[in-house]
């Protein structure tokens, strides 16, 4: 663009290329707001599916809740508590960050709600800066406070809140805020599933929790046993919502290999999908304690149920080739099933297919897989 109103040494000069820069910058970076939120409108309306009815009714719900913002003013640090029944545990390497990085200029308002009725005022975002704060000296923080009588708002709030940035809510932080939802009197499925859920763990003495947290003498559970993968067990509460399934799953496991810790989730998965093929296929019967007779019928071969999972993994590489990828639903239910018809088993167990076959009932087996690597009878 200069080439057309100036000479070529134009476009070199370092003056006239500082002015135009700066031209350009000034037009981009400095807007009305209000004229961004026009153009924000119309490009919603035309290229987002909003319509002028949507809007009509967002800002009719908006007005209607009768809510007021939060009341936002220094607050001394000293009355602020952590509810860790909504908030997650304290990331020290941020809070470290934070400290190395301080700027009481872009210090953001911590959140915090009164409840009506509660005596104390509990953050629900912003605990990392304000750990940080305190750790700094300081005594005071600015801070919004909402008043309300809901007694869920700091679980919502800091879902909502804290589902994106410097660390999404795992499965753990959306597990342990619907079981507070649930406990203040919310009947959401979602809630209602993990009350359920927890129920199950509860009865049997196990712990639901990531293994990061079962590592931590502070953090973790009291019970002698753990499950770590959240995912699978609300698929087995979504499979049958009255906690039956995942009962059986997990007291399968915990009975006929009672000296691990630690649940293995290989061989819960492996169950799991057997239970789902069963639920496919009205044809199968199976005995109600069939989860325990399959694994019993395995353990002389493999002692513990972590060595079922990775001679699984042993067997899926040896048959399927190197590099195959690993599909854990498809190879430890095929695999279990297998392994129990090789060792005498019984149990009419469902399987997805010939393709799916694991080579066992066919002799192709890993060396190393059975003691000995001799095949069992």
């Amino acid at each position: 663009m200069l080439a057309q109103n100036g000479s070529d040494a134009d476009i070199l000069n370092p003056a006239i290329v500082a002015i135009f820069k700066e031209d350009i910058m000034a037009k981009r970076l400095t807007r009305k707001l209000t004229e961004v939120a026009r153009e924000v409108e119309q490009t919603l309306k035309a290229h987002y599916n909003v319509t002028e009815k949507d809007l009509e009714n967002w800002r009719k719900a908006a007005r209607a809740q009768g809510y007021t913002f939060p009341e936002s003013k220094l607050i001394k640090i000293e009355d602020l508590y952590i509810d860790y029944e909504v908030q997650r545990d304290v990331i020290h390497d941020h809070v470290r960050n934070i400290m190395k990085k301080w700027d009481s200029r872009i210090c953001s308002p911590v959140s915090a709600c009164q409840v009506t009725g509660k005596a104390t005022q509990d953050t629900y975002d912003g605990q990392h800066r304000t750990v940080a704060a305190t750790i700094l000296g300081y005594t005071e923080i600015p801070g919004s406070i909402v008043h309300t009588d809901d007694h869920n708002f700091p679980s919502y709030a800091f879902e909502m809140l804290n589902d994106t940035g410097v660390k999404r809510l795992g499965p753990g932080d959306l597990h342990r805020n619907a079981l507070v939802r649930y406990k203040n009197g919310s009947r959401e499925i979602k809630n209602v599933r993990a009350r359920t859920l927890q129920d199950q763990f509860d009865a049997l003495g196990i712990d639901l929790e990531d293994k990061g947290t079962r590592k931590s003498p502070q953090l973790r559970g009291d019970n002698d046993y753990f499950f770590s993968h959240f995912k699978y067990a609300y698929k087995a509460i979504e499979v049958d919502e009255t906690g039956k399934v995942l009962f059986a799953i997990l007291d399968a496991i915990k009975s006929v290999f009672p000296l691990q810790e630690e649940i293995d989730q290989g061989v819960f998965i492996g169950l799991y999908e057997l239970q789902r093929l069963i639920g496919t296929n009205p044809n199968i019967k199976l005995p109600a304690n069939w989860m325990k007779t399959l694994l019993q019928s395995l353990k002389p071969e493999f002692k513990s149920s972590a060595i079922i999972h990775s001679k699984a993994k042993l067997q899926w590489s040896h048959y399927k080739g190197d590099g195959a990828t690993w599909t854990a639903p498809t190879a430890m239910s095929n695999f279990m099933r297998e392994c129990h018809i090789v060792c005498g088993g019984k149990l009419n167990l469902p399987y997805h297919g010939e393709g799916a076959k694991m080579g066992i009932e066919e002799g192709v087996v890993a060396p190393g897989l059975f003691p000995e690597e001799q095949m069992v009878a």
